[in-house]
């Protein structure tokens, strides 16, 4: 296992909310400025400040904490509404439990002063509040539209679409993963074809924070196997294209009870890697869609499927690893030269697993 995991993950967690934080405390400035009818000192300032930062705290909670447990169970547009009502509700609430306390403390002599007030009745009554929750709603709604959108397009590729970068085709160097379940065929007899779609969505919904935090893009599933991909920058760096298939391999074995309570059995897999030229183009018309091509993506999955013959869980080609740094807590075994089907030559390749 991979022991530097759970630091990892909190250090992931406690950018992402630095970052969530920081731009609340941005997003409540800009109102502040649109909405305001008074002149503006530094208390106001304060106050809006604090009325982001507080809502970035519990937007980073949400998202962090609470939206993991349920997008499973929610619909895109269920999970698209629940977002929104959760920030129009989380600002309603924090402008009361926070910005009013501060200005009542600085302008009324205070903690409750402000709501005793005629600004607070001009505010509440005079359309000021509900402006300022139109504007949140409608900001919250967007961001939130872009980032379910991107979420099911796959990270990047929905920049990738409006930029327009792949309109004409691209040759580019990348790194692909064949990540393939192990024995669908059993499995789907004893669990039924519909638990067997759920225990597979599982297994795909537990990819995803692995191929996140390698940083990665699931390129597309093929019935029971995900594709994986990389460019070669982010998928060399710190040997994250190695490091992605034993995450995952940690993530399912966090799950394991639950595997073992919903379908008395745990997922297990096995991979394949690969990595070179590859053309990258945008096709499609009614659905618009961004594809590889080319051989290094026909080699990865003959890679994967050696697995099987040679009984490991994950190989790489040589090719790959002489550019790959491999990370401290994995090892190599030499697996020799192999006939691939549709290769003229022998590929060398290489089993990769976690050290004892």
């Amino acid at each position: 296992t991979l022991d530097l995991v759970p630091s990892r993950r909190s250090a992931r967690s406690i950018v992402a909310t630095l970052w969530i934080t920081g731009g609340w405390i941005a997003a409540a400035l800009l109102v502040h400025w649109i909405v305001r009818r008074v002149p503006t000192h530094a208390a106001r300032e304060l106050g809006a400040a604090a009325t982001g930062a507080a809502i970035g705290l519990g937007s980073a909670w949400f998202e962090l904490r609470m939206i993991p447990r349920v997008v499973r169970a929610l619909t895109v547009g269920g999970l698209l509404l629940v977002r929104t009502f959760f920030y129009v509700g989380l600002c309603a609430l924090v402008i009361h439990a926070v910005t009013m306390p501060v200005l009542g403390l600085s302008e009324h002599g205070g903690l409750l002063g402000y709501y005793t007030s005629p600004e607070y009745r001009s505010f509440v009554f005079g359309g000021r509040f509900v402006l300022a929750l139109v504007v949140l709603t409608l900001t919250s709604f967007v961001i939130n539209f872009v980032r379910q959108l991107n979420r099911m397009l796959g990270p990047g590729t929905l920049t990738s679409l409006l930029l327009g970068r792949y309109h004409r085709p691209v040759a580019e160097e990348r790194i692909f993963m064949f990540l393939d379940l192990n024995n669908s065929t059993s499995i789907a007899a004893a669990l039924g074809p519909l638990r067997f779609n759920d225990f597979k969505n599982d297994f795909f919904h537990d990819l995803a924070e692995p191929v996140l935090e390698t940083p990665g893009q699931i390129y597309q599933y093929v019935g029971d196997e995900a594709v994986i991909t990389w460019t070669v920058e982010r998928g060399l760096r710190q040997g994250n294209c190695l490091r992605c298939v034993f995450l995952v391999n940690e993530r399912v074995h966090e799950q394991k009870d639950r595997y073992l309570a919903r379908y008395g059995m745990v997922p297990e897999f096995k991979a394949g890697l690969h990595g070179g030229p590859v053309v990258t183009a945008e096709i499609g018309d009614i659905k618009k869609d961004i594809v590889h091509s080319g051989d290094t993506v026909n080699t990865a999955a003959r890679i994967e499927a050696q697995c099987r013959p040679l009984e490991r869980r994950v190989l790489v080609s040589e090719a790959l690893l002489k550019q790959c740094p491999v990370p401290a807590e994995l090892e190599l075994e030499d697996m020799g030269a192999r006939e691939l089907r549709g290769k003229d030559e022998a590929l060398r390749l290489y089993s990769v697993r976690a050290r004892d």
